[in-house]
């Protein structure tokens, strides 16, 4: 992998210094995001979710500048989370035939493989084919518009025509902002943040729609889940603040001192389900698979709040 000249995290800073932790460990627990899963955890309902989540920190990995040593770490996170990706797709390919509710997942896998430059030919081609035949819809009625607007980013990211009832991206933004900008709760919370993610494409391009005063809301959450110490949603709300755009804050610099002060010394950053005393109960595998299930989600999502520290920000929506 080469690197791209746009911006990573400068040296030396906390969120390089969290990245540096972080890659590493994920590194070295691939294998937890696929097989090993199913030996230790209750299935997923889709087999390729937690990989696919891997998938979009190296597609943030690509677009960042990398120094040798950085792009040495982030190539080899590539290199295992495709290999594990591409089979985690094949294997999942005859069943969509039979039950089509994961086939938005399993194009969002897919879509992302090509984007990396990996493209799993084959069944990409069969699932856009069945996609075809059998276009996924929205949710129906009651359900939040985040789960439109995910379908709108998975469809645009396959290269698929949507289909007519779902709305475009801006409307789905105002949509979900409207939804969810006016509570704290977590579900609130994770409903705005990916709204930012899936509007944007992941920071890629600017937030559509009526965005004004979205900065204000970010930092309130903010805020909110950093007195509660969720490391989780704060970290996921960093990212977007930094996509959202403007001057960073003293807001975020005390984020960002709070999750450099929290990762683990493997470089794992602690969810809101980890807990010390039940960790020290535990050995060997045992122990492993508790740090991994309660830390990798939190883990990922401050690396790729780290990552967007160093990128170009858009023009503010505070």
């Amino acid at each position: 992998m080469t690197a791209i000249p746009t911006g990573a995290p400068p040296r030396g800073t906390t969120a390089s210094d969290l990245l540096d932790g972080a890659v590493p460990w994920l590194v070295d627990h691939v294998e937890w995001f696929g097989p090993r899963w199913d030996d230790h955890f209750p299935p997923r309902g889709f087999d390729g979710a937690t990989v696919m989540e891997l998938l979009m920190l190296c597609r943030l990995l690509r677009r960042a500048g990398l120094t040798a040593d950085d792009a040495y770490g982030a190539a080899r996170l590539e290199c295992a989370a495709v290999e594990l990706a591409r089979d985690t797709a094949t294997a999942c390919a005859p069943g969509l035939h039979r039950d089509t509710a994961n086939l938005p997942y399993q194009l969002w896998v897919l879509a992302l493989l090509a984007d990396l430059g990996h493209p799993a030919e084959e069944p990409f081609a069969d699932a856009r084919a069945l996609a075809g035949r059998r276009p996924p819809r929205p949710p129906g009625g009651g359900a939040s518009p985040v789960h439109a607007l995910e379908l709108r980013h998975i469809l645009d990211l396959a290269g698929i025509p949507a289909p007519a009832e779902l709305p475009g991206t801006a409307e789905l933004h105002d949509a979900c902002v409207a939804e969810h900008a006016g509570r704290t709760g977590e579900y609130d919370a994770y409903g705005i943040t990916h709204t930012v993610l899936y509007a944007t494409d992941f920071g890629a391009r600017p937030l559509p729609g009526r965005a004004g005063g979205l900065g204000r809301v970010l930092d309130r959450l903010l805020r909110v889940y950093l007195d509660e110490d969720h490391l989780d949603l704060a970290a996921e709300l960093l990212m977007c603040s930094r996509i959202a755009g403007g001057t960073p804050t003293a807001l975020e610099g005390r984020a960002w001192e709070r999750l450099a002060a929290a990762q683990r010394p493997d470089g794992s950053l602690p969810g809101p389900p980890f807990d010390a005393a039940v960790l020290a109960g535990r050995t060997g595998d045992r122990a492993t698979a508790y740090v991994f299930r309660t830390c990798y989600h939190t883990t990922l999502v401050t690396a790729m709040a780290a990552v967007r520290a160093g990128a170009p920000s858009h023009p503010s929506h505070r």
